[in-house]
């Protein structure tokens, strides 16, 4: 897969404050590895979705240990997705012109520069 088939891409969102990373070759690995694990053996999928859903409120550490044992125990790859130099280039420049564009990047810059004040010359100038 390829950056350039929209699988991975970087732009602006609609309200301006940050950056949308989208990456779906990350999404489409998660859910190949779904479809194989059900088709391997079904309750053991439907057992690490109940213990997903069983945490899902909690958050935090709770959520962070479920997660790690349905990974675990369906024998998931790592959330990684190999980039091209071209691909990695591409993405670079698209977060650099999305970056900028943000609220608080625009907030920053309209920050007026710091005053430098230097001290009085002392004596008489020649």
């Amino acid at each position: 897969m390829s950056a350039q088939d929209g699988m991975l891409h970087a732009r602006i969102d609609p309200m301006w404050m940050s950056v949308l990373l989208r990456n779906r070759e990350v999404r489409y690995g998660t859910l190949r590895t779904l479809a194989e694990a059900w088709g391997e053996d079904r309750q053991r999928v439907i057992e690490a979705l109940d213990l997903l859903a069983d945490v899902v409120g909690q958050g935090g550490e709770a959520w962070d240990a479920a997660v790690y044992d349905v990974e675990a125990n369906l024998q998931m790859d790592e959330a990684e997705t190999v980039l091209t130099h071209v691909d990695a280039y591409r993405l670079a420049d698209e977060l650099r012109a999305a970056a900028p564009l943000t609220m608080s990047a625009r907030q920053e810059a309209r920050r007026p520069a710091e005053v430098i004040a230097f001290p009085h010359q002392q004596g008489e100038v020649a």
